[in-house]
């Protein structure tokens, strides 16, 4: 075999690679962009604000218990579930809290999870309380290019599992 055939089957393995290399890279980027859109649903990002009356609906909710109590019995519930509590002030009512969600999806694109950065408000209403509670929610992720994390904020959670389910830990944790 002379030197100009095993040049050239050699270019044809190298294009033959290269090319399998990009298809691969592009159905890893069709993967990436589903768990991409996916992480927008049930925020406001895609839905929307919601008008005055359903947020109120979505972030309010009574409690059985006084202001005081709700309040130490809130922090306990955000201690249990790793949060970590950012501020905290008993005297205006006010708990702001992170909680970091690892991604539960397999990924190609190395993924931190989402953020959800929660705002607590506890007012007395008679003899017992409110809770009214803000969530909004980022995503985190690797970027290989710059080597670094990229946050992505996502606004308001307008989903209303994610309220639900604080609000049912919050009264799973009053004494019976």
């Amino acid at each position: 075999m002379d030197d100009r055939g095993f040049r050239s089957r050699s270019v044809s393995r190298r294009v033959v690679v290269c090319m399998a290399a990009v298809v691969a890279v592009m159905l890893l980027a069709g993967c990436a962009s589903n768990v991409y859109l996916a992480a927008r649903q049930g925020t406001s990002v895609v839905n929307g604000m919601p008008d005055a009356q359903q947020l109120d609906t979505l972030t309010r909710h009574r409690m059985t218990v006084g202001a005081g109590e709700c309040y130490d019995l809130l922090l306990g519930v955000l201690l249990d579930e790793g949060c970590l509590i950012e501020s905290a002030d008993k005297a205006s009512g006010v708990v702001v809290a992170r909680q970091v969600l690892p991604t539960e999806e397999l990924t190609l694109v190395p993924m931190a999870g989402e953020i959800r950065h929660l705002s607590f408000l506890v007012q007395p209403a008679h003899l017992t309380s409110e809770v009214r509670l803000t969530v909004y929610v980022s995503r985190q992720w690797y970027s290989s290019d710059a080597s670094v994390f990229t946050t992505e904020e996502l606004g308001l959670s307008t989903d209303p599992a994610i309220y639900r389910a604080w609000f049912d830990r919050l009264d799973r944790a009053v004494p019976r």
